[in-house]
C-alpha cells in the first residue's frame, strides 16, 4: 500500500503504518500499548498519537540493539521479551550489568532527551518485540501531549530510587532449561539459596504440580503448567511474563528434540542435564553453558550455586608444618556443612587440598597430618639424599613422590570430587605453573619442593619448586576459574620487626639453624608477595600459628586446634555468605 500523495488524517496514518502484511489485516497498536504499564494510564487520544509514530521491531536472542558511547536517535519500549543493560568493557574494565528490563519498560530515552551518546549497551536476552520511537517524533509528541513527559519523569524517578536504595539486580543464569527429572528439587535448592522467587514452567506434559506437596509451594516457589498448544513462538511471550515476575525461571522440558525444546535451549542462559546424556542437538541448540549432574542433594546443590553465581572456592596457602592448621579449617567447614565447589592449593595447601579432593575423609586427612612428624625423620626412608652433581637440593624427592602416589591412590585431576588447582614455581624462568591435569602426586610433589631441601621437580620442561615462591595464597586462581565466593585459609604468619618466627626472646639471641633460616626466608618472601599479589577474598581464615615454626611437625594437634579456632571465628559470616 502506497501513501505517497495521499491526504490522510493522523488516525489513517496510524492504521496504515501498522498493517499486518502477513494476513493483510489491520490491527490496533493501541491494544498492544495498553498492555504496557507505562502507557496504560494515558488517555486514548494520546495513545493514538503515540501509535501513529511507533514502528514495531524484533530482535532475537543475543542481538545488540545499541552500544555504549554510540550515537542514537531512537528510544525503545518493550512489548515482550527481555533486554540486558550493561556498561563496559572499556579501558580494561570488565562488563558490569546494570539492569534487566522486561515488558512495560523503555530504554534509550536519555540519548533523545539530552542529546547525549548512549550511556550503556543493550543486549537482547530473550527474543524481544519492541516499539521504536525516533527523536523527531518524540519532540513533536511532547509539544502536543505533555502528559507523556510526566510518565517519563515518573519512570526515571523510579530508576533513580532503585539506585539510591541499592536495589540488587539478578546475577546468574536466570532462565534455565532442564532436561531430565529433577527440575522441582533444583528449584527448591535455588529458592533456599537465594530466598528469591522461583518458578518451574512445566513443559513435560506430566503435570509436575500434581507430584509436589501443596504445602511446599508458595507465591515465591511454584510450578506452573504450560498450555497444551505451546509453540516456539508463544514460548517467548510466556517466558517474558514469567521473567518479569520471578528472579529464576526453570523450564522443565520433555525428552527429545522438537521445535519447542530447541527454542527453549536457545533462549536459556544455561542448560542443565539431570541424569541425561548430552546429544548433538542439545549442544547445537544451547546458547549458554551446559551443566550435567545427577540428582543427589550434593550435586544439585553444586548446580544451584553455578546457576545463581554462588560457586564457593577455597584457597589453601603454603606454610610448611603450619599448613597442618588447614586440617582444622576443613574439619569445621565440613561440620558446619559449608560446601566447597573448587579448591586451589600451594605447597602445604596443595598437599591437604589434594587429599581432600581425591576423596579422603577428614578423619583420614587428620591421621595423615599427625603422622607427618615421622616422615621428616631420617629413618622414614623418604630422605633419598642427593650426593652427586648437579647438587640442587638435599634430597631428590623420588621417594616422596612414590609416597604421595600411594596416598593419592594414583588419582588424576580428572578423578577429583571438585575442580582442583595446584601452584608450583619454575626456578629458572620465575613463572607460575598451574597444574590442573595429570597425576595429583606429581603436582603436589612439585608444589611442596622447599628451596634448598628438595631438588627441583622436572616436568614438561620446567624445573619446579615450592609454589609459595610465586603465589602463596592462590585466591586469584579461584576467581579466574569461576569462583564467586572465595574463602582463604592463610597460615603464613605476619613478619614483625625482623623477629624470627616461632621463637622466644631467648631463642632470638641465638644464631638460627639451617632449617630455621630456610623457613623464615620463605615466610618473609611469601608475606611480601601476599602484599601485592593476593586477590581480595570474601572470608579470610587466619589461624594464629606464629607461635610455632614451619618445621614444628610435632605440633600437629596444636596446629589443628588453631585452624579450628580460626574457622569457628568466621563461621557466622561464612554461613551468612553461603546461605546456610
Amino acid at each position: 500500500m502506497s501513501l505517497v500523495g495521499a491526504e490522510l488524517d493522523r488516525d489513517q496514518i496510524w492504521s496504515a503504518r501498522n498493517m499486518d502484511n502477513s494476513n493483510n489485516q489491520y490491527y490496533l497498536v493501541e491494544d498492544s500499548l495498553l498492555r504496557i504499564p507505562f502507557f496504560s494510564s494515558l488517555p486514548r487520544h494520546t495513545l493514538l498519537a503515540i501509535a501513529a509514530r511507533l514502528r514495531k521491531v524484533h530482535f532475537g536472542h543475543g542481538e545488540v540493539i545499541f552500544t555504549e558511547h554510540s550515537l542514537g536517535d531512537t528510544m525503545y519500549l518493550i512489548e515482550s521479551g527481555q533486554v540486558q543493560v550493561s556498561v563496559g568493557p572499556n579501558g580494561g574494565q570488565q562488563e558490569k550489568i546494570i539492569n534487566y528490563l522486561g515488558p512495560g519498560n523503555f530504554f534509550g530515552e536519555m540519548a533523545l532527551l539530552l542529546d547525549q551518546r548512549r550511556s550503556a549497551t543493550v543486549t537482547v536476552t530473550l527474543d524481544a518485540d519492541l516499539w521504536a520511537l525516533r527523536k523527531t517524533d518524540l519532540d513533536e509528541l511532547l509539544i502536543d501531549h505533555p502528559e507523556i513527559s510526566l510518565q517519563i519523569t515518573r519512570e526515571l524517578s523510579r530508576r533513580l530510587s532503585d539506585v539510591m536504595t541499592n536495589v540488587k539486580r539478578r546475577s546468574g543464569y536466570s532462565l534455565v532449561a532442564v532436561l531430565g527429572d529433577g527440575a522441582w528439587p533444583l528449584a527448591q535448592k535455588i529458592f533456599r539459596l537465594t530466598r528469591q522467587r522461583v518458578v518451574v514452567l512445566d513443559m513435560t506434559g506430566q503435570n509436575l504440580a500434581n507430584h509436589v506437596e501443596a504445602n511446599v509451594q508458595s507465591d515465591d516457589l511454584v510450578v506452573l503448567e504450560a498450555m497444551a498448544n505451546l509453540s516456539s513462538d508463544t514460548l517467548v511471550g510466556t517466558l517474558s511474563i514469567l521473567m518479569d515476575g520471578y528472579e529464576w525461571v526453570l523450564m522443565a522440558l520433555r525428552p527429545g528434540c522438537n521445535p519447542v525444546n530447541a527454542k527453549a535451549l536457545q533462549l536459556a542462559k544455561a542448560t542443565v542435564l539431570l541424569n541425561t546424556p548430552s546429544e548433538a542437538w542439545i549442544v547445537d541448540a544451547s546458547s549458554g553453558p551446559i551443566f550435567a549432574s545427577d540428582v543427589s542433594g550434593e550435586q544439585l546443590g553444586r548446580i544451584s550455586r553455578r546457576i545463581t553465581n554462588r560457586v564457593i572456592g577455597l584457597a589453601l596457602s603454603s606454610g610448611g608444618a603450619r599448613g597442618i592448621a588447614h586440617v582444622g579449617v576443613l574439619q569445621v567447614l565440613q561440620e558446619a556443612n559449608i560446601p566447597i565447589d573448587i579448591i586451589a592449593g600451594t605447597s602445604a595447601g596443595s598437599l591437604f587440598g589434594g587429599l581432600y579432593v581425591c576423596g579422603k575423609s577428614i578423619a583420614e586427612i587428620t591421621d595423615f597430618a599427625r603422622n607427618l612428624v615421622n616422615l621428616i625423620d631420617f629413618k622414614s626412608g623418604l630422605w633419598d639424599l642427593r650426593l652427586g652433581l648437579p647438587w640442587n637440593g638435599v634430597i631428590k624427592g623420588n621417594s616422596t613422590l612414590k609416597y604421595l602416589a600411594r596416598h593419592f591412590g594414583g588419582a588424576t585431576f580428572d578423578d577429583t570430587i571438585v575442580p582442583f588447582y595446584v601452584v608450583a614455581a619454575d626456578v629458572v624462568s620465575g613463572e607460575e605453573v598451574i597444574f590442573d591435569e595429570g597425576y595429583l602426586a606429581e603436582a603436589v610433589r612439585a608444589s611442596i619442593g622447599i628451596i634448598g631441601i628438595f631438588s627441583p621437580y622436572q616436568h614438561n620442561g620446567h624445573h619446579l619448586i615450592d609454589g609459595g615462591a610465586v603465589n602463596p595464597i592462590p585466591a586469584n586462581i579461584l576467581a579466574e576459574k569461576g569462583a564467586n565466593v572465595i574463602i582463604a585459609s592463610n597460615v603464613i604468619p605476619p613478619v614483625e620487626k625482623g623477629w624470627l618466627l616461632g621463637q622466644t626472646i631467648d631463642d632470638r639471641r641465638k644464631s638460627p639453624g639451617f632449617l630455621s633460616v630456610l623457613g623464615n626466608m620463605m615466610a618473609i618472601m611469601e608475606r611480601e608477595i601476599i602484599k601485592t599479589r593476593m586477590t581480595p577474598v570474601d572470608i579470610l581464615i587466619q589461624p594464629k600459628v606464629e607461635v610455632f615454626t614451619s618445621m614444628d611437625y610435632d605440633k600437629a594437634e596444636e596446629f589443628i586446634q588453631l585452624g579450628r579456632e580460626a574457622a569457628e571465628r568466621e563461621l557466622p559470616q561464612l554461613k551468612k555468605l553461603v546461605g546456610n
